[in-house]
């Protein structure tokens, strides 16, 4: 079974990332892996004051923090969920190192289908990177991500909408949020955000792409949308307000310089403007989602 993996560093946006991932996975029916890593910085003018924790002392007190933290996410899905709900088991695991690492590692060594991260108020992912934020996160993860915006509460999801700037590659990744749709019972919608009317290759372009959409994918709840806004980030803007999306997705296109809507900033913009949980798929995924 694969499970979620949830990165913490037990900031407040981190425990609302966890507390939605572990609803998320009691919808899904599967486990939670909760992971957090301590990083000493022997640098640090605060080490002059304080000295450096035993390395095992830190590990054993960050597992009792995370042993605290996995009963009160067990709670909070137990208090939210009705007699006959999947409730997910959490596991945990605290190690010394960069979270970038141990993420890294856990995804090699166990079943992940994505990553988990909570996003602060302006969008950076909150300390959980090392001294980075959502651009290094987005641009060298090779697996899918899930970010989770402040202040997001949990609702199951119904509806995953899927962003395209009309790419016939877009085809596999779509394959897979059907998948996830499926295993939801939700619906898919195609997105394709027009901000110029006049574009005369517009309808063979959409043609075209419904065609080879309609023969690779299989999903009797996806459906396809124009949405004419200025830009792409409107136009999910405008789901949020009027479409009852629950889940944006994108794929994030590492040195792409064709496409003028799923470029490599793009992704990064999306985390730091989106207002709804956002799935970054990295271009060429191979791996399978559930």
């Amino acid at each position: 079974m694969k499970a979620l993996l949830v990165a913490t560093d037990f900031s407040e946006s981190a425990d609302q990332a966890a507390d939605y991932a572990c609803k998320f996975a009691g919808q899904l029916g599967t486990n939670v892996q909760l992971i957090h890593a301590s990083s000493i910085d022997t640098d640090s003018p605060l080490q002059a004051i304080w000295p450096i924790e035993d390395q095992d002392t830190t590990i054993s007190r960050n597992d009792a923090l995370l042993e605290t933290f996995s009963q009160r996410l067990h709670d909070s899905v137990i208090a939210s969920s009705g007699p006959d709900a999947y409730v997910p088991a959490i596991r945990i695991r605290s190690a010394a190192g960069e979270v970038s690492d141990l993420i890294r590692e856990t995804v090699q060594l166990e079943n992940i289908a994505m990553v988990i991260l909570g996003l602060s108020g302006n969008g950076d992912l909150k300390r959980l990177i090392h001294g980075s934020c959502s651009r290094d996160s987005i641009d060298f993860a090779e697996y899918p991500l899930l970010l989770i915006p402040q202040n997001a509460k949990f609702v199951p999801v119904k509806k995953i909408a899927f962003a395209t700037d009309l790419s016939i590659s877009d085809m596999e990744i779509i394959q897979l949020l059907a998948l996830l749709a499926a295993k939801l019972n939700a619906e898919l919608l195609i997105v394709h955000v027009i901000s110029k009317r006049e574009d005369l290759e517009l309808t063979h372009r959409i043609d075209t792409f419904m065609k080879e959409l309609k023969s690779r994918v299989n999903h009797n709840q996806m459906y396809y949308k124009n949405v004419y806004q200025s830009n792409l980030e409107e136009g999910l803007n405008w789901l949020y307000d009027h479409g009852g999306t629950n889940i944006v997705a994108v794929i994030h296109r590492k040195n792409s310089s064709k496409s003028n809507i799923l470029h490599s900033s793009y992704a990064q913009k999306m985390a730091r403007h989106t207002h709804l949980p956002l799935i970054v798929i990295p271009e060429g995924y191979k791996g399978m989602l559930f």
